[in-house]
């Protein structure tokens, strides 16, 4: 693959639309300051193809695993669809691309039938307020408050469910990818995701940005259960060539991209170029709030929708070239204060509102009349790129693998259990067992504690298992491993670090002794303390702690070649003083003579 600048590269937007990373997803502030989005396609990138289990299985777990292990994730749909049990949540991820090829679907299990659509239609459900407020109790005995519309609409989906399982409750996870917070460079292309046909039940959307420089390109996106492609508390992405479109599975709520959504606290910086708002497309087309965006060639054919382009508080819009076929019903609209909105060259009427918006970096336009055409043509919107994996890859810039500094894996996610929760940073890679299900949230509140300046909670395992719930540690650089406990580990409990059928030595940090693998501590390993470990390159550990319930607070890995300490949630300008193992000296007045690590440099003191 030949080295790209993405931000020299213009953006091809005719004829050959294998177009190249651009707009927001490869900036870094609001200069135009370059962002190299390669999506982990590194000079040494690794990566792996799979095809559908097929047999009424769900891929969710080995494309997890997948992603987990690989930078380059190829899903091939020439054994048939993957089947998505429920929607995934892809934590914390740096540097991944999933492409398709040979027609890849990823489908979700459940999708509402034609008898579900037909009894939801029984009940009236279109003549009630979607903005009126209403109290009640669902089937289940839930008490809640939200719109009229909104809780009938999630009653009469719990007696649908109770119908065909026994059991009322709400189908309401039926999505494909979430991108978590502290994900980055992230790159998904040419894949058509399914959704269930979309429902007013507080839904999960076919894909959730809340990352940082992410590109969703050339997909086709259909039928989501809430939002299609929905951007919350992200910043930097860019969404390219992407076909949007609902079939007679949807019901209601068919309101495709809502962006924002941060009661102005902040703002996403966005890029919507060359996509189709196809049938069925009723509103957000996208919908904006506190954003800075740029709409650039969308072509908007849905004739009977509600809204289209909605422009709303707190936010700065570019809006040009865009095509709206006849019968789309307010190409360009929106309210609220602080809005800023530049429309040129559409091919509708629409008022400019305040200052001048413009962007800061290159691209391309297509005339406005020629929009239907293009993204309707060969490579046109959707997943067009066709079979090839190196064609689709060829225009995505390949960069060097960065070297590593700390990582500190932090368990303070909100989730009840974690799993199947598979976490990622260059140098190692972690894998929470997945056939371990029952990692449960604890010290949290005023339990959590503080390693290295970093306030941590705490997951516990409660796994019945001879050999505790192990973690599988993946090295591609040599360095030092901490694992700290947020519960300790009592003298009656066996600790295990292994490599292949080698144990390995660690030393405690509060006393300094050493621990063999397999050994029981002479003294119980201290709460919020830890182990390290030398680990060396391209090897792959298991760690499990014998008996039930230790728990776990943080894993930290530091590469053998690191300049500096890197730490998650320290702030700049912090003079703390850490050894070369990465534990922080706690007496920085009268330290001992050699090499520390002081505000991210080694320093030597005699």
């Amino acid at each position: 693959m030949t080295l790209l600048s993405a931000m020299a590269l213009l953006p091809a937007m005719a004829g050959n639309n294998n177009v190249a990373p651009w707009g927001w997803a490869t900036c870094s502030d609001e200069e135009g300051t370059a962002y190299t989005l390669s999506g982990g396609n590194f000079t040494d990138a690794k990566s792996t193809t799979l095809t559908a289990l097929g047999n009424g299985q769900t891929d969710d777990t080995q494309i997890k695993q997948a992603i987990a292990k690989n930078d380059i994730i190829i899903l091939d749909g020439s054994n048939g669809d993957f089947i998505i049990e429920q929607v995934m949540k892809l934590a914390s991820l740096k540097n991944k691309t999933i492409i398709g090829i040979n027609n890849a679907r990823l489908c979700t299990q459940f999708y509402l039938t034609d008898e579900d659509n037909a009894y939801l239609k029984k009940q009236n459900l279109d003549g009630l307020s979607s903005t009126d407020q209403y109290t009640g109790t669902l089937p289940d005995g839930t008490t809640l408050t939200c719109d009229k519309r909104a809780f009938f609409t999630k009653k009469a989906m719990m007696e649908l469910q109770y119908q065909k399982t026994g059991v009322y409750s709400l189908p309401n996870k039926a999505g494909i990818f979430h991108i978590e917070t502290s994900s980055e460079n992230i790159i998904i292309r040419n894949l058509a995701l399914i959704g269930p046909g979309s429902v007013d039940i507080d839904g999960v959307d076919l894909i959730t940005n809340q990352g940082t420089h992410v590109w969703v390109d050339h997909c086709t996106l259909v039928d989501s259960q809430d939002g299609a492609l929905d951007s919350k508390v992200c910043d930097w992405a860019t969404y390219t060539f992407n076909l949007f479109y609902y079939t007679k599975r949807s019901y209601s709520h068919a309101y495709t991209c809502g962006c924002g959504w941060a009661d102005g606290k902040m703002t996403l910086h966005l890029t919507f170029a060359c996509n189709i708002w196809g049938e069925g497309c009723m509103r957000r087309l996208p919908q904006c709030g506190d954003c800075y965006v740029h709409l650039v060639n969308n072509y908007h054919n849905c004739p009977g929708n509600s809204a289209g382009m909605t422009i709303n508080e707190n936010c700065k819009a570019l809006v040009e070239g865009n095509f709206a076929a006849k019968g789309v019903n307010s190409p360009l609209t929106g309210s609220g204060s602080g809005r800023q909105v530049t429309a040129r060259d559409n091919s509708f009427s629409a008022p400019s509102v305040g200052s001048e918006v413009t962007v800061p970096y290159q691209y391309t336009k297509i005339a406005t009349a020629d929009v239907p055409a293009t993204l309707t043509g060969e490579e046109g919107a959707g997943n067009t790129l066709g079979n090839d994996a190196a064609y689709i890859l060829s225009t995505i810039p390949t960069a060097e693998r960065s070297k590593s500094g700390e990582t500190v894996y932090v368990m303070t996610k909100d989730d009840a259990h974690i799993g199947d929760k598979i976490t990622e940073v260059g140098g190692i890679t972690v894998t929470f067992d997945p056939a371990v299900t029952d990692w449960r949230s604890g010290g949290s509140g005023s339990d959590a504690q503080e390693v290295d300046g970093v306030k941590l909670n705490g997951f516990y395992t409660q796994s019945d298992k001879a050999n505790g719930a192990p973690i599988i540690i993946e090295t591609t650089q040599a360095g030092t491993l901490t694992i700290f406990f947020g519960g300790g580990i009592a003298t009656n409990k066996s600790v295990n670090m292994t490599e292949g059928e080698n144990g390995l030595t660690g030393t405690v940090l509060s006393s300094g002794a050493t621990i063999a693998s397999g050994e029981k501590p002479a003294t119980a390993i201290a709460a919020w303390d830890g182990i390290v470990y030398t680990l060396e390159a391209n090897k792959t550990y298991k760690f499990f702690a014998g008996g039930t319930k230790w728990r776990l607070a943080a894993i930290r890995f530091i590469a053998n070649d690191t300049d500096g300490i890197q730490m998650l949630k320290v702030k700049e300008g912090d003079d703390a003083m850490y050894d070369l193992t990465g534990r922080r000296v706690a007496n920085k007045q009268q330290p001992r003579k050699g090499i520390y690590i002081i505000n991210g440099k080694k320093t030597i003191l005699p």
